[in-house]
């Protein structure tokens, strides 16, 4: 073969393979639609980085070689999304028999606790010892799968389109118990959208079967060639990332949201604790967060009563009042 012809094959060879790269670029990482719902403190619009569950799946996505993008609204809508194709998956969820038809589950991205929370007094206290639920109205969060003890337990149940709007139920009488994430519930009664005060709650304890059930939570895709197929990249993409110290991070931070004040001494020392009467009540040390119900109309003085409910400390969820001098701004 001749030179020429050499050269005329090496330059056919290099076009072609300049062509092949030019159709094929490097990938690179793919959206990935998810749907979900509010749902304080593990996802939310509202949190940095739409909160550490959103965190999490952005991480575990994003060694898979792909880019979530969180799309909020129910969960019913949510659940419809996944079934129509609109969205890969939604999360978190637990694994319920209702979606048996259409769904697959990644491995657990964390594990949760279910729990009943009601009133402190005697009803609250008669629940463990008993062997069904029958006669009690239980607020359940429209969309949210539950364990099947409790959906057999004989109870009323009432659906509210909100987690705060079950608990308001209770705190208005309308509903004996709550069912929630452990969590999540003193992430409502704690936080400064409840109007009630969190220590009139508590979980029934001991708990039982019946009154609580561990779960984990998970990425929910369709169950298709594809939903396969990504449910293997991601698990083993999580199964990195679970042995890092960012997953551990990402976990210690579901604690109930930040304060939106901080209660300082003017004068040094603890703050002074009132009821709404202004009699004292107690004190506090300076640091502890807290948030404010209502802000003083008109032309407040420093030692204006300002109610506010405390955040953490052993008071947290009590609703008390401070002095104005005594509150500091934070950056919440």
């Amino acid at each position: 073969m001749s030179v020429v012809m050499i050269a005329v094959v090496l330059a056919l060879c290099l076009a072609l393979v300049l062509a092949v790269v030019r159709a094929d670029p490097p990938e690179r990482s793919q959206p990935l639609q998810i749907s979900t719902s509010e749902w304080l403190p593990y996802i939310s619009p509202d949190l940095p980085n739409n909160g550490p569950v959103a965190e999490m799946l952005t991480e575990v996505l994003g060694r898979a070689g792909y880019t979530p993008v969180f799309t909020f609204s129910t969960w019913p809508l949510a659940e419809r999304d996944v079934t129509n194709g609109a969205s890969i998956g939604m999360a978190p969820v637990i694994v319920s028999a209702s979606r048996d038809s259409f769904a697959l589950y990644t491995e657990p991205l964390l594990d949760f606790r279910y729990t009943l929370i009601g009133k402190k007094g005697e009803l609250l206290d008669s629940v463990a010892d008993r062997t069904d639920l029958d006669g009690l109205r239980i607020a359940r969060v429209e969309g949210y799968q539950y364990w099947d003890e409790l959906d057999d337990s004989g109870a009323t149940f009432s659906d509210h389109p909100s987690s705060l709007a079950a608990f308001t139920a209770v705190m208005n009488g309308e509903a004996d118990l709550v069912a929630e994430g452990a969590i999540a519930g003193r992430a409502v009664l704690e936080g400064p959208s409840f109007p009630d005060d969190a220590t009139a709650y508590a979980e029934v304890s001991p708990s039982s079967s019946l009154t609580s059930s561990t779960q984990g939570l998970h990425l929910l895709l369709k169950d298709s060639s594809e939903g396969q197929r990504l449910k293997r990249e991601i698990d083993a993409a999580l199964a990195d990332f679970q042995r890092t110290e960012d997953y551990q991070r990402l976990l210690d931070s579901l604690t109930p949201g930040p304060p939106q004040v901080t209660l300082s001494a003017a004068q040094g020392g603890a703050v002074e604790l009132m009821d709404d009467s202004g009699a004292p009540v107690g004190a506090t040390p300076s640091g502890t967060s807290a948030s404010v119900l209502e802000w003083p109309d008109g032309t407040p003085t420093a030692q204006t009563l300002v109610p506010v409910k405390i955040l953490d400390g052993p008071l947290a969820g009590k609703l008390l009042a401070v002095r104005l001098d005594d509150l500091e701004i934070s950056d919440a």
